[in-house]
């Protein structure tokens, strides 16, 4: 059994173990997660994102940002902040925060803000003034200190009020589309007209967090049915939808895009030419199916 098999196997079996997000919980209470290699991407993608939305034109200062799928460590919704966002509003289906994750997202940026500072344009001193903070009393007290928001699950009756600006990293492929209609619709009526949406997505085949060796998107390969089964736990689903059906929903739900940019893998073009590939993937060009990041700016 390869890698990737191995693990999707402990994952599915993980799945019908009964209270899961119960359990999770309580793992988190006694070892919550901290910021590691990983969010070193993290912080190169949101600086990306917001050099996009400054190039067009877009105000992040004094900004209400909305984030899609926040996660357990806030790095992301914390360098909107020191860009010059007023406040961020944090989203998820199930409530993942933890004070100390929260503590240890500040701390991660606070070392770094020199290279934050640089980045973003501004002064160390504003890296300090939204990172150095008491973060003292419950969850909700160190979210306010921090000028964060959260709110879950993400639907109409939670997200209240008008939004400036929303944005995902890494999140909307691990959505069914049905939900990320739903989510578009949402965005676009909270942001009103003129409203920016910039969404980092990651189309390769996750199972690669597994296996190294296994071909970029070699998750296309599989029938629809096939693939659900190896979703069985929800952290390993991923939608596969490729660039361009992102592009296509997006419009569905009302923006005009701004900028989109793909990050083709060529080195996968080849193999995917010779593959026998389920119907929906074979009306798409090449380089969709091949695109393996996208970076999209959208307005309302």
């Amino acid at each position: 059994m390869l890698r990737w098999q191995r693990r999707i196997a402990a994952n599915s079996v993980k799945a019908i173990v009964p209270f899961q997000n119960e359990l999770r919980k309580l793992k988190h209470a006694v070892k919550p997660p901290v910021p590691g290699r990983h969010h070193e991407l993290v912080l190169d993608g949101i600086i990306e994102q917001i050099a996009m939305i400054r190039a067009a034109q877009g105000r992040l200062e004094g900004a209400r940002v909305l984030e899609i799928g926040s996660g357990w460590i806030p790095v992301a919704p914390l360098v909107y902040r020191i860009a010059g966002a007023r406040a961020v509003v944090l989203s998820d289906q199930h409530r993942l925060l933890h004070p100390n994750s929260v503590a240890a997202a500040a701390a991660f940026l606070l070392a770094r803000r020199e290279r934050l500072a640089k980045a973003l344009g501004v002064t160390q001193a504003r890296v300090a003034q939204v990172l150095d903070v008491p973060l003292e009393g419950g969850l909700d007290a160190m979210l306010a200190a921090l000028g964060l928001e959260y709110v879950v699950p993400l639907d109409a009756g939670t997200l209240t009020g008008r939004i400036d600006l929303a944005y995902s990293h890494t999140v909307l492929e691990h959505i069914p589309p049905a939900a990320l209609a739903e989510i578009f619709a949402l965005v676009h009526a909270r942001l009103g007209p003129g409203g920016l949406f910039c969404n980092g997505i990651d189309n390769s085949d996750h199972r690669r967090c597994y296996d190294a060796d296994l071909p970029i998107v070699d998750f296309l390969r599989y029938s629809d049915r096939a693939w659900r089964m190896q979703c069985i736990n929800p952290q390993d689903y991923t939608n596969r939808l490729r660039h361009s059906d992102y592009v296509a929903l997006l419009e569905a739900a009302g923006f005009d895009m701004l900028d989109a940019r793909a990050h083709v893998a060529r080195e996968a073009l080849a193999g995917l030419a010779s593959a026998d590939l389920p119907e929906r993937f074979r009306d798409k060009a090449p380089e969709d199916l091949c695109t393996t990041w996208s970076l999209m700016l959208a307005r309302a």
